[in-house]
């Protein structure tokens, strides 16, 4: 039969079993393989073993005892057995199920062995620029965007994903904890309606702000043919979302079609450039637009005003989407990026902190964080929170996470309060602010706040 009448598989399988591969050339390649696959390790050994040695010859010239180790970290995972003392408790299937190691345990074992591999901490930056600047590939944090722009990719995820109240993908997602962890509770509305009703009861208000992500606003750095005509990109299931925290009387505060507008009006980027967070101006804009929502809706009491007033500053900063990259520290695809921030500042000339004495408690993630904690190096006491406090003239209390804005800040409050800190002392409004994205990928835990003081030990 002629090879043009074979089928495609019929015609592969004659390719297959016909090809030659000398002898010469298959130990070749064998050996190429074992040398391979041998090589990485060894390297590994070398370079670590003569790492530990100078660590512990310092150790005996500065007159002390080698503490350190000798072996490489590789060999950390026989710590995830079991010792022999554990293995003589053993008196059930269950007892030696508890000796064995977690999830979480082994995850964190091989995110060490990755992060000081010698091979990959020389090989990944490089390859990483390679296909940055010659394809525009990203790595599985980071899409490389136009125009120089970077995207974090569970940005991207939470637009692109089904809604994120579907109930065949909340099965999905209630099964995604480790092991050894309680379930996953996807779904933000029993969350959201149970705290609001638990600071009800306490006398308290709650406003929720859902932050936009950065490709809903400027998702014309991913796609040229996307109009701002068309609105925010959204997730299918935000407007579900909206409607039924209207129906359980949640106030909402969503800033998205105001930095929209913002950017049309000023033609001015709403989002840092090769970051996830917004700008100063867009981070201000929505502080005085929640300060307005605030004092319209009559949700706070009467205060003097505290003549807080604000500096001007300067801050330079490579994003954290170009830190996720890995390029290496000389590269030059992304530089720095110079914004404006403006710091608060009290009557006496200081920076502004939160006060466990105001009436305003914030919640809230790295949107809140990014101009306030100086170790993101995005500037200082010039963040959401200060800014809020300046445009109301009166001081905030907050806990602050830079991730998990669907439950860390709340079990922060938990545990403050289990310990005896009531953070909810005097408090008549809670703002919880947390990324949209941590709709679609966080962990809405319930969490009951406990009702009676603790007494300290």
């Amino acid at each position: 039969m002629p090879i043009s009448e074979l089928s495609r598989e019929d015609e592969a399988k004659l390719y297959l079993e016909n090809t030659a591969i000398t002898p010469a050339i298959a130990w070749a390649m064998t050996l190429l393989f074992l040398l391979t696959i041998v090589s990485v390790p060894l390297i590994q050994h070398v370079v670590e073993i003569r790492r530990n040695l100078a660590a512990r010859n310092l150790e005996k010239q500065a007159g002390e005892a080698p503490q350190g180790r000798l072996l490489p970290q590789s060999y950390d995972t026989f710590a995830l057995l079991p010792t022999k003392d554990e293995m003589r408790t053993v008196r059930s299937p269950k007892d030696a199920w508890d000796l064995i190691a977690t999830p979480a345990e082994i995850r964190d074992y091989e995110s060490t062995l990755e992060d000081q591999s010698v091979v990959a901490q020389w090989l990944l930056p490089r390859t990483q620029t390679l296909l940055t600047k010659n394809l525009g590939v990203g790595n599985e944090k980071a899409y490389v965007g136009r125009g120089g722009w970077l995207m974090y990719t569970p940005d991207v995820d939470y637009l692109t994903s089904p809604g994120f109240l579907d109930p065949s993908l909340q099965r999905v997602r209630k099964r995604s904890g480790d092991a050894t962890d309680i379930a996953v509770q996807p779904d933000p509305l029993k969350a959201i309606v149970r705290f609001k009703e638990q600071l009800a009861a306490r006398g308290i208000g709650l406003i929720v702000m859902p932050m936009p992500v950065k490709p809903m606003i400027h998702a014309e750095k991913m796609a040229a043919r996307y109009s701002w005509h068309h609105g925010p990109l959204q997730n299918p299931s935000y407007e579900k979302f909206r409607q039924q925290l209207q129906e359980n009387n949640v106030r909402l505060f969503d800033v998205s079609q105001t930095l929209l507008q913002a950017k049309q009006t000023s033609n001015a980027p709403q989002f840092l450039k090769t970051d996830t967070h917004w700008t100063p101006a867009a981070m201000e804009l929505c502080a005085q637009q929640l300060a307005v929502f605030i004092e319209k809706n009559r949700l706070l009491p009467l205060h003097k005003s505290e003549d807080y007033t604000r500096g001007t500053q300067t801050v330079s900063n490579l994003g954290d989407i170009a830190e996720m990259l890995k390029l290496p520290p000389q590269q030059t695809l992304y530089g720095k990026q110079s914004v404006t921030i403006h710091p608060v500042k009290t009557p006496d000339g200081e920076l502004l902190y939160a006060s466990r004495a105001a009436d305003i408690l914030l919640l809230g993630d790295s949107f809140c964080n990014v101009y306030s904690f100086a170790e993101m190096n995005w500037g200082e006491a010039a963040g959401f929170g200060e800014q809020l406090s300046y445009y109301l003239q009166r001081p905030h209390d907050a806990i602050i996470n830079n991730a998990g804005g669907s439950h860390v800040t709340r079990q922060q409050l938990v545990r403050d309060l289990r310990r005896g800190k009531n953070r909810l002392k005097n408090k008549k409004l809670v703002i919880w602010e947390f990324s949209m994205r941590d709709l679609l990928g966080g962990d809405w835990k319930i969490l009951d706040l406990p009702n009676v003081e603790p007494v300290r030990d």
